[in-house]
């Protein structure tokens, strides 16, 4: 009985070796070169909120498609966004907010930037599972990302384009955001 649940292990272990030879983990890795960032990104929690699982997962998911991710953390005042943003030239700013009691950072984000004069320089992005298309149109966010996909589809062509897609049907019908060009 212990002898083929043995074989299977064994097997099982020489086939992810042989999987690891044949796939490796980044492409960096395999050929030897440096990869081109698709972009940098800074990403956090608002100040006065700690739920980090939604941006986190943002933030892996624009690692994965190539992006160099500033993970701040949580809790993170606007002035420290916007303070990064210009250190690090980001090209977006990520926010996220979980409360409805910290939904207002994100305005004072956007405000930020714009006092630090970086704003018309960046994409801006908001996402929290209280946050909607209507509320980063009313703060005038660039980005509303309903998850990891989201983000990484509107990350992509907001930088590529010099458009917002909006996956969603607005009242307008429109087919981009008119103030996302840069």
């Amino acid at each position: 009985m212990y002898g083929k649940n043995l074989n299977l292990f064994v097997l099982l272990v020489l086939g992810m070796i042989a999987s690891q030879l044949v796939f490796p983990v980044s492409a960096g890795d395999s050929s030897g070169q440096e990869t081109k960032s698709a972009g940098t990104v800074i990403i956090a929690t608002v100040e006065g909120d700690s739920h980090t699982y939604g941006k986190d997962s943002i933030a892996a998911a624009l690692e994965e498609e190539g992006f160099e991710v500033i993970n701040l953390g949580d809790g993170i005042s606007a002035e420290s966004f916007a303070a990064q943003a210009k250190e690090k030239e980001a090209d977006i700013v990520f926010s996220s907010a979980s409360m409805s009691t910290t939904m207002i950072r994100q305005i004072q984000i956007e405000e930020q930037l714009k006092a630090t004069g970086i704003r018309d320089k960046v994409i801006t992005g908001v996402g929290g599972s209280l946050i909607t298309q209507a509320w980063a149109d009313q703060i005038g966010a660039d980005i509303y990302a309903a998850g990891p996909e989201d983000a990484v589809f509107k990350a992509k062509s907001a930088l590529l384009n010099g458009s917002i897609p909006e996956t969603h049907i607005s009242a307008n019908e429109s087919t981009s955001c008119g103030s996302c060009h840069r």
